[in-house]
Parts: C-alpha cells; sequence; structure tokens
C-alpha cells in the first residue's frame, strides 16, 4: 500500500516560502535515500478559508511504508545536518502531518 503524508507548515516571521524550499533541496536525498518522494510541487496557502490549520506550504510525499521512513529521515546524517536550519524556518508546533491512503 502507498501513503501519502500531507506535510502541512507555517513559516515563521521574517522566512519565507523561498527560504522553506531552499531548505527541502538541502534535504531532498536524504528523503528519498529513506522512501519518501515528493507526489506533486509544493503547495503555497495564501488563505485559510476555513478552520484553524495555520500553512503557508503544503507538501505531499508517498511512501511505501511511513514508519520507516520518517524513522529512517530522522536518523539520516544529511538530515540531521539541516535540522537547526529547518528550526529557523518553520513553526513545528503549529505544523502538521497527516498520514492518508488513496480512496478507489
Amino acid at each position: 500500500m502507498t501513503y501519502i503524508l500531507f506535510d502541512i507548515l507555517p513559516i515563521k516571521d521574517g522566512k519565507t516560502v523561498d527560504d522553506a524550499l531552499a531548505y527541502f533541496d538541502k534535504v531532498r536525498p536524504a528523503m528519498e535515500r529513506n522512501g519518501l518522494r515528493r507526489v506533486d510541487a509544493p503547495f503555497e496557502a495564501h488563505k485559510i478559508l476555513r478552520g484553524t490549520q495555520q500553512a503557508n506550504l503544503v507538501n505531499l510525499f508517498e511512501t511505501d511504508d511511513p514508519e520507516a521512513s520518517m524513522k529512517g529521515m530522522g536518523g539520516d546524517p544529511d538530515y540531521q545536518a539541516h535540522v537547526d536550519l529547518r528550526d529557523t524556518i518553520f513553526d513545528l508546533e503549529n505544523a502538521s502531518i497527516i498520514l492518508s491512503t488513496r480512496r478507489d
């Protein structure tokens, strides 16, 4: 089964979507090495029409094994090398990752 991760990210004041995209370019090899593949281009959120979720950027990633992918990526040295940068860009306390599957 293929899973889709909705990665919903608010960006900290003073940072931009371009900063966020540059970060993802840096960690892409670690993500792919650990089974996370981008499904589509990143989506820039312009306005929340309903609900309380904050977002500036939404990414869609797919994986066959979400637990192994997240654990592997978290322990990957190339990913860990960019954690400080990640933390300067994203408001992770208000971020969400939604694990989903496609319905046929």
